[in-house]
């Protein structure tokens, strides 16, 4: 057993023996239980992300993709002003890959923010892919419709619909400024595609496009087949 494997395990042992602690003893005296275990979740995050990035950083060796594994803050909107780099707070990027594909650049990187405040903040954990050309698209923001969206459309937060595809409606929500621009640029080969495959975020701003799947990080082993994804999605559009 390697020395990763084992500390894993007294981790997880300490968290156990906490959750006993948090069972049998006294209200007053829950902290002493809490704190191990607290400590010992955050220990484990910290083992996994260190992995994950080494691995990310094996994959892009393999297919020749160049490897970045601290983001500045500052950096961050020099890839886009796309809305999810607006939304909430705590914004964090890290495990930044540059490459092609299909002879086109683009950047992959993990994204977190945090939404919310107190009891009710959630924090946002994704894989974002950026083009740094959109092929032309119009500014668009394409996303998984939620029931609160439809909530939207009632107080004039117009949702672009086309009757031809009522399952494209079905499953996402597209905005933007130019309609006239954007049906165009949706044509029968897109609705299809994204009818086919819901669960898909665009954004297309001024010249460049971002592709990610809310609360979805690639897997390192699966990098390939995730670059073959967001390629498969830009096409559909561009």
């Amino acid at each position: 057993m390697n020395k990763t494997a084992t500390a894993i395990l007294v981790i997880l042992g300490t968290i156990a023996i906490a959750l006993l602690l948090l069972w049998v003893l006294p209200d007053r005296f829950l902290i002493f239980a809490a704190v191990p275990a607290i400590g010992a979740v955050f220990y484990l995050s910290y083992v996994y992300e260190k992995k994950r990035t080494a691995a990310l950083a094996d994959a892009c060796l393999q297919i020749g993709f160049n490897f970045q594994p601290a983001v500045s803050k500052e950096q961050i909107p020099t890839f886009g002003a796309f809305r999810i780099f607006d939304s909430g707070y705590r914004r964090k990027a890290w495990n930044l890959m540059t490459g092609k594909t299909d002879g086109v650049a683009v950047l992959l990187f993990d994204y977190r923010y945090t939404a919310g405040s107190g009891r009710s903040s959630h924090t946002w954990t994704q894989t974002v892919a950026v083009f740094p050309e959109a092929g032309g698209l119009p500014d668009l923001l394409l996303s998984p419709e939620r029931w609160w969206d439809k909530i939207g459309d009632i107080f004039g937060h117009k949702d672009i619909l086309f009757e031809a595809s009522p399952g494209f409606s079905k499953h996402y929500l597209l905005k933007g400024p130019d309609e006239i621009a954007i049906r165009a640029a949706f044509g029968a080969e897109a609705l299809w595609f994204f009818e086919q495959h819901p669960g898909w975020s665009v954004e297309a701003k001024d010249g460049k496009l971002a592709i990610y799947r809310i609360k979805s990080r690639l897997k390192p082993e699966e990098m390939q087949t995730f670059i073959a994804e967001i390629g498969a999605v830009r096409r559909a559009l561009v």
